[in-house]
């Protein structure tokens, strides 16, 4: 029987010394870990063996929960995904465990991580502004979800969480000044949000809210009713206002925005819409570059992942002539925030072996 074969001793019966190597692996704050041989942990040549265990993850959007499970790399094993229970609270939870139970089919899963659309306190974990998750808001996430699945449990903002699967495994794996400078990921779709990691640092804010551009005074009026419910960037670039907009203009044809830009058919009044919105985010750019200056602005979603809509934005900065960051389409695609929250686990795991 190889090293790698051996079934591993579960992380927390491991004596202080092999849980203190085995979470600096994890945050690879290490390479190899010697000490560990034997333990099933790590390969003949020390390093951590990614199938020693698994990890599971779940994006949880106002449509739909995406979740996957992985090996310690965040090499996929298995996904599924459902819509996203209308219900609320005790259902979503329900769906997440069962997603895990599923998706797990009997093998070892050391940890989750769960993205969650609206802002964690990041002191309490009590969950805030998340009109689309009835009976979860105002409660503390990681408790709530820990007891759920008996699991270590790591529990961010959705769009924080695929800025951090962006820098694991996305643009930020080729961009070292990212690490310092961060990796901002501005998704856009139903609605607009950003999320900005440091390596596997997330800026949070004092109340769980930083990224929260939807807010920002762009493109509306901040007095408005319909700025005040979705702030006022959101209440001019979301989709469904995006649609109204290409309508109101003399649009004929239906579907969504993402239908609309993708069929390929000329239609100058789509083109009218998608300038708009190509200036509103150069704008909403411009102004986390001010105040941010990362090293790179990667757009994700529905919408925000079209290479036409990114173009135009480019375009857009141009014109405007101010040094910005380097603008990137995401690599991880939907994938990003359920990958964002494997490396949560992965790295609540190596916090759960350091606290015992």
């Amino acid at each position: 029987m190889t090293q790698t074969e051996l079934s591993p001793i579960p992380a927390q019966d491991l004596p202080a010394a092999g849980r203190l190597a085995l979470a600096a692996l994890l945050r690879g704050t290490a390479q190899t870990a010697p000490a560990l041989a034997g333990t099933g942990w790590v390969t003949a040549e020390g390093r951590l063996d990614p199938e020693a265990c698994c990890l599971f993850g779940a994006d949880v959007g106002g449509t739909k929960v995406q979740s996957v499970l992985t090996d310690l790399d965040g090499r996929v094993l298995a996904e599924t995904r459902d819509a996203t229970p209308a219900a609320g609270g005790d259902a979503v939870l329900a769906v997440i465990s069962g997603h895990l139970e599923s998706l797990a089919a009997g093998r070892p899963v050391g940890a989750a991580g769960i993205g969650l659309p609206g802002a964690l306190d990041p002191v309490t974990g009590v969950l805030d502004r998340a009109p689309n998750l009835h009976g979860l808001d105002g409660r503390p996430m990681p408790a709530l979800f820990a007891e759920r699945l008996a699991l270590p449990v790591a529990v961010e903002n959705d769009v924080n969480l695929a800025a951090l699967g962006e820098s694991w495994l996305g643009h930020g794996a080729d961009a070292p000044r990212a690490g310092e400078a961060g990796l901002a990921f501005i998704a856009l779709g139903t609605g607009i949000g950003m999320g900005l990691a440091f390596g596997d640092r997330l800026l949070r804010g004092a109340g769980g809210a930083a990224g929260e551009i939807a807010c920002l005074p762009i493109g509306g009026d901040p007095h408005s009713a319909r700025a005040r419910s979705l702030g006022t960037l959101e209440s001019v670039v979301a989709g469904q206002v995006l649609v109204e907009d290409y309508k109101a203009r003399g649009g004929a044809r239906d579907g969504t925005l993402r239908e609309l830009s993708r069929a390929g058919v000329a239609d100058p009044v789509l083109d009218e819409t998608l300038s708009v919105l190509a200036e509103r985010l150069a704008l909403a750019v411009l102004s986390v570059g001010a105040v941010l200056d990362p090293a790179l602005v990667v757009f994700g979603g529905g919408i925000g992942s079209r290479p036409e809509i990114v173009e135009r934005v480019r375009s857009a900065l141009d014109r405007l002539g101010t040094p910005v960051p380097e603008l990137r389409i995401s690599l991880l695609g939907n994938r990003a925030g359920a990958i964002g929250a494997v490396r949560a686990a992965r790295l609540a795991l190596a916090g759960a072996l350091e606290r015992t």
